[in-house]
């Protein structure tokens, strides 16, 4: 009887140890990259314990990464992301208005050109933003770290892209259209 008790115990505490050797497998695989480092749920602070986006998070995290990347002292920092952040916000409404034009329905072959046609303009409207603000950015930084910073920025959203697809358990592949930025060519700005 002593030896059945025992046998029971020791597969229950197997069992339970299998258990948990599963559902640690069945984590997404993250792997460290070169420069981009992943903070454990003990050391992070996420203001949303829900799993949900943080924007405060995204920004505490980018913000880093670019200090990081482009080598930037805290002066410059301070001098570089309000005016960084009132760009983003700008290039957000626009956006914002282009997937508004995109998404509308129904829409005659007249409507559609114009859709098309002001899309257009949306995107010469970025553009000259970001030309605007490159100039507002050589006021504070040197050239060479505004280059570092751009670089910072494609290297955290694509990582960001591949950690939340990751999340989902996609696999994130680029196909020769999207290597070369789409299938209408590359994106002003882009390198």
């Amino acid at each position: 009887m002593k030896h059945i008790l025992t046998i029971v115990c020791l597969m229950l505490a197997l069992s339970v140890c299998a258990q948990g050797q599963q559902s640690e497998n069945r984590r997404p695989n993250v792997q460290m990259r070169q420069g981009w480092s992943r903070n454990t749920p003990q050391q992070q602070q996420v203001p949303n314990r829900s799993g949900q986006f943080s924007p405060t998070e995204y920004w505490n995290q980018q913000k880093a990464f670019f200090t990081e990347k482009a080598g930037l002292t805290e002066d410059e920092a301070a001098a570089f992301f309000p005016l960084y952040n009132e760009l983003q916000q700008k290039k957000r409404d626009l956006n914002r208005e282009m997937r508004r034009m995109t998404r509308q329905e129904n829409q005659t072959e007249e409507q559609a050109q114009k859709s098309l046609d002001a899309i257009a303009d949306v995107n010469i409207k970025i553009a000259e933003l970001e030309k605007e603000y490159t100039k507002k950015f050589k006021e504070v930084l040197p050239a060479t770290k505004i280059l570092k910073v751009q670089n910072a920025e494609e290297q955290f959203n694509s990582q960001m892209l591949k950690d939340i697809q990751q999340s989902r358990g996609h696999q994130f592949q680029q196909g020769p259209q999207m290597q070369q930025g789409g299938p209408f060519g590359r994106r002003p700005g882009q390198n």
